[in-house]
């Protein structure tokens, strides 16, 4: 019997994994991706000798024993063209903040250490900073298992209790507002600290889980950056089989009497399969390839009441200076508020110099960015669209702007800098089609981080959808994630028997 077809629409992480795990368990998959590499929003590009890293600053499951590096392993994620395995950093301080009263913050990684860090700059607030490094010890020890069916008993039992006993500090996070927590401080520069890393409305937990996985030193960064990244799943995939179509956007997916059944290509092209799955960004899987036809009321409330991650604009530099005695991450408060065209208004400046990775920049030199968050997509695409010589001249001036704040801190980086390039939202959804432009999907408030949006569609059989919105909250782990669990879905069904590795092909 000829083994399932099985089409794919996008090859980001969640596609790439489907893929991936699909084909070593008897499935015949082809990728169909708009872009011409894989990756998605887990990207990178070149300038002259530099590489712009958009994504990756830190990634969980790159421990082992920790959960998510399991799907990490099994999809040969570090696993490089050369046959050598990624390096990982891990680095003593997730963030560095300063502020116009002269104030320095190190975010450090450790727990105890930072609980040093923020006594020293708020005594007064001692009782919830002694808190806070408490949660942040006991959510290091949460862990993602992947295989329950293949664990003992006593081991299965082990992982839900202890997993139990993390549960109430996990929801208690999950819950509450980043504004509301901040507000329970006393102290000035507390409250800065807090609001100025995470939005006022997001929940607590998208700041305290990723601190807390840096304490375990469980997150760290994989040198080669997003792009490496995303290349080495790819060709994990291709080795097992999988094809990837480039330059091969989705316009439909096509239905017959309640069964999904194939997909048509922006070319015109049709093309059959047993099951369909997108990959693809949500709004355009739902609205547009299926039209709006096969809406749930929760489908249908997440996508006209959820916030959304915002998009950003991107400010990627070369620089011919040796930037690392400089903090990797540091933001910057302003002396006064910079507004951009599109409305949006900005008090800090949020700087990644990326010296600990030397293969994005030669010897002695640095691959830096500074981004900013901003809602206002309709602005960066209707100026493109209708003005593009406006739309270059407002990049410019802007990115004017941003060097001449960054000279202020770092006197003569002007004269270094050797290249540059400006992402917008514009750019994010003409490279990704991510609705507004949006780098994560769903954003992580009390409202939406807990909810999980179905796979499946109960009125159309044959298709699944995978990834980041699929997983209010977003993020690489989840989307690997998805596509190994839609493989083990796929095989539970066909009465399969299924691996995580390649070792029944």
């Amino acid at each position: 019997m000829a083994p399932k077809k099985v089409l794919i629409i996008g090859a980001g992480i969640a596609g790439l994994s489907a893929g991936s795990y699909l084909q070593r368990n008897g499935y015949d998959t082809e990728i169909f991706e708009a872009h011409s590499i894989p990756g998605g929003l887990c990207t990178a590009w070149k300038r002259g000798d530099y590489t712009i890293d958009y994504c990756v600053h830190w990634l969980m499951g790159t421990k082992p024993n920790t959960g998510f590096d399991v799907v990490w392993n099994e999809l040969g994620a570090f696993e490089n063209e050369d046959g050598s395995r990624s390096e990982i950093v891990n680095l003593d301080d997730f963030s560095r903040m300063e502020f116009v009263d002269g104030s320095v913050v190190r975010l450090f990684s450790d727990a105890d250490r930072l609980k040093e860090e923020l006594l020293r700059i708020a005594p007064e607030d001692r009782k919830m900073i002694v808190q806070l490094a408490k949660d942040l010890k006991r959510l290091s020890r949460f862990r993602i298992t992947t295989d329950p069916e293949n664990h003992s008993p006593i081991h299965r039992a082990s992982s839900l209790l202890g997993n139990l006993s993390i549960m109430p500090r996990f929801l208690r996070h999950a819950r509450t507002p980043m504004k509301v927590y901040a507000d329970q401080f006393r102290n000035p520069i507390m409250k800065k600290v807090l609001m100025g890393v995470i939005p006022p409305d997001w929940s607590v937990m998208s700041l305290t889980m990723g601190l807390s996985m840096q304490h375990r030193q469980a997150a760290g960064y994989p040198v080669g950056g997003s792009l490496a990244f995303a290349r080495n799943i790819e060709r994990k995939y291709r080795s097992l089989g999988g094809q990837v179509h480039y330059r091969n956007p989705v316009d439909k997916i096509i239905v017959k009497k309640g069964k999904a059944v194939g997909i048509r290509l922006s070319s015109g092209v049709e093309l059959t399969g047993d099951e369909v799955v997108s990959a693809a960004d949500g709004h355009a899987t739902l609205f547009e390839m299926l039209e709006g036809n096969y809406l749930t009321d929760n489908i249908r409330k997440a996508y006209e009441t959820f916030p959304l991650f915002p998009s950003s604009v991107l400010f990627g530099f070369g620089i011919a200076r040796d930037m690392s005695s400089e903090p990797h991450s540091l933001i910057l408060e302003l002396d006064k508020p910079l507004e951009f065209p599109d409305g949006s208004v900005h008090n800090s400046l949020a700087i990644t110099f990326r010296h600990y990775d030397p293969t994005l920049a030669p010897k002695g030199k640095t691959s830096a960015k500074v981004i900013f968050n901003t809602w206002r997509d309709q602005y960066w695409r209707d100026l493109a669209l209708s003005d593009r010589k406006s739309y270059e001249q407002v990049k410019e001036e802007l990115k004017t702007q941003v060097v001449e704040l960054m000279e202020k801190r770092f006197p003569g980086i002007g004269s270094d800098i050797e290249v540059s390039d400006v992402s917008t939202p514009h750019t994010v959804q003409r490279y990704t089609r991510n609705w507004h432009g949006s780098y994560e999907g769903f954003g992580p408030t009390p409202q939406s981080v807990m909810a999980r949006l179905p796979n499946t569609l109960p009125s159309l059989q044959n298709f699944s959808m995978i990834g980041q919105w699929t997983n209010p909250g977003g993020g690489l782990p989840p989307a690997g994630l998805d596509g190994r669990n839609l493989a083990r879905r796929f095989c539970r069904q066909d009465g399969v028997p299924f691996s995580g590795t390649a070792s029944r092909l």
